[in-house]
C-alpha cells in the first residue's frame, strides 16, 4: 500500500508539472539559481537603533587601550621629572626578543575612582615608573610597577591603580623604563650595542575623567 501511495503522488507530481507547461525536475538542470546571496553586514554595537534604541538600558562602555606603540608626540611637551628606577648590576641584557612598549588600560567613560591598569616588555628585573600630569603641567599621580618577568612582560593583572583624588578633565600620561629594543623578521636590533636605553619622557597617551 505504502509503495502504492508513492507512484500515485509522484504520478501526480508529473502530471500537474506537465500541465503547467513546467519540464520536470530531472529535466531542469541548470534552472537553480545558484548564486550565493550576500547576507546584511551584523549591526554595529556602538551604534544605536533607529527610533531611540535602547532607550533605559543607560550608556555603554568602551575598553581603552593606549601605548607608546600607539602615540610618539604629545599634545603638550612634558619634562618628565622622575627618575628611572635604579638598577642594582648597570644595564640589564636584552635577551627576550621582544619589541619594548608601555601601555595603559581603562574602561570608557572613565569616572572619578576608575581603574587604570598599567603594562608592558621592558628590559628583564626591572620596574616602569608612570606618571600623570594635568593639562597644566601639574604631577597629579604616580604609578611604579613590579619587577617585569624573566621574559620582560610586565604582567597588568598586579598594575591595576585607580583616579580617585582627580577632577574631571584630561590628563596625559608620560613613562620611564629601560627600553631594550625593536624585535625584527630579519634579526634583532641592540640598540647599537649599547645594551638598554633608558627612556625618561615617552609618552603613552591620555586618557579624560568626565
Amino acid at each position: 500500500m505504502k509503495l502504492l501511495r508513492t507512484a500515485l503522488s509522484s504520478l501526480c507530481l508529473a502530471s500537474l508539472l506537465t500541465a503547467c507547461g513546467e519540464p520536470l525536475p530531472e529535466d531542469a538542470s541548470g534552472s537553480l539559481d545558484t548564486s550565493v546571496q550576500e547576507l546584511p553586514p551584523f549591526p554595529d554595537p556602538n551604534e544605536e537603533e533607529p527610533g531611540g534604541g535602547c532607550g533605559g538600558c543607560g550608556g555603554g562602555s568602551t575598553p581603552v587601550t593606549i601605548s607608546t606603540v600607539q602615540n610618539t608626540s604629545p599634545p603638550v611637551y612634558i619634562n618628565a621629572n622622575i627618575p628611572l628606577y635604579p638598577l642594582a648590576y648597570g644595564r640589564p641584557r636584552d635577551w627576550c626578543r621582544q619589541s619594548s612598549y608601555v601601555s595603559m588600560s581603562y574602561t570608557s567613560p572613565l569616572s572619578p575612582g576608575g581603574s587604570l591598569t598599567f603594562s608592558g616588555v621592558v628590559a628583564p628585573s626591572t620596574k616602569v615608573n608612570f606618571y600623570i600630569y594635568d593639562m597644566l603641567g601639574n604631577l597629579v599621580k604616580t604609578h611604579q610597577t613590579h619587577h617585569s618577568h624573566d621574559n620582560c612582560v610586565i604582567a597588568h593583572e598586579q598594575e591595576v591603580s585607580n583616579t580617585y583624588g582627580l577632577t574631571a578633565g584630561t590628563y596625559l600620561v608620560y613613562a620611564s623604563y629601560w627600553f631594550i629594543g625593536i624585535y625584527l623578521n630579519d634579526g634583532w636590533y641592540m640598540n647599537g650595542g649599547q645594551g638598554p636605553l633608558a627612556y625618561t619622557n615617552d609618552y603613552v597617551g591620555s586618557f579624560t575623567i568626565q
